[in-house]
């Protein structure tokens, strides 16, 4: 049986000491009932999972030892996730999904389609939020990495994006499947950019391409947003992982 999980970011760290404190305290302590005495496993998100016995509980901390410890190198090849910001449920969704699948990072765009619009505080309210869903879904799949989710750009901004590899899924003539697309050797890292719910514009798509976007096929059906991010991932994870 698996052993309940909580997160603490790697700047806390401190062994062989290490303390909960807010939600993940919160959890540990009154969701969970968990008492001095009790094993817990605690992970930074970057591939150090620990194995710790509970010495102190309080009202807004726990404390807990480090029993054993272990570390998972990162994937060889780094996916990052950059979708187009689309309904809360379903962007929730794909974060979840992202989590479990393995993307490096997270960097949602602002589309012209987009039918989400955020003001700074709005924003800021979003990603805290966003960041908790994420942290709860690599604790409920005992992942040992958390992607970085980063602050919505814009469209132009995301073309920038540095990888090795950079790919759009598409519904273009032009696409090839992944397989034909990707390259002889397996890339460091991969830049995949998703469409909002009504697609890239023809001059987005446009602009991808001459920004060494490669268009590729999903197959031939129509997908959903956040079904076409996670189906890259999955696809990407098993050609390159």
């Amino acid at each position: 049986m698996s052993l309940p999980r909580f997160y603490l970011p790697v700047s806390d760290w401190c062994e062989p000491h290490l303390t909960l404190c807010g939600d993940e305290a919160q959890h540990c302590s009154r969701v969970m009932r968990k008492q001095p005495g009790d094993t817990i496993e605690i992970f930074d998100g970057a591939g150090r999972v620990a194995v710790c016995e509970i010495t102190h509980v309080s009202k807004s901390e726990v404390q807990a030892r480090i029993g054993s410890e272990m570390r998972m190198e990162p994937f060889q090849t780094a996916i990052h996730l950059l979708p187009a910001l689309i309904k809360a449920e379903s962007f929730e969704w794909l974060l979840e999904k992202s989590v479990e699948l393995g993307a490096a990072s997270i960097q949602p765009i602002i589309t012209e389609r987009a039918v989400i619009h955020l003001d700074a505080a709005q924003t800021e309210k979003k990603l805290v939020k966003w960041r908790r869903h994420m942290i709860e879904s690599a604790k409920q799949c005992h992942t040992p990495f958390l992607p970085e989710l980063k602050a919505p750009i814009g469209f132009a901004t995301s073309l920038k994006f540095a990888a090795d590899f950079k790919l759009i899924p598409a519904l273009s003539e032009h696409t090839r499947t992944l397989k034909q697309a990707l390259p002889a050797s397996k890339p460091n890292s991969v830049a995949v950019l998703i469409g909002p719910e009504g697609d890239f514009t023809t001059e987005e798509e446009a602009q991808s391409f001459a920004a060494s976007f490669v268009p590729i096929t999903l197959g031939p059906l129509v997908l959903r947003a956040e079904t076409a991010a996670i189906a890259t991932l999955a696809i990407l994870g098993h050609e390159l992982r």
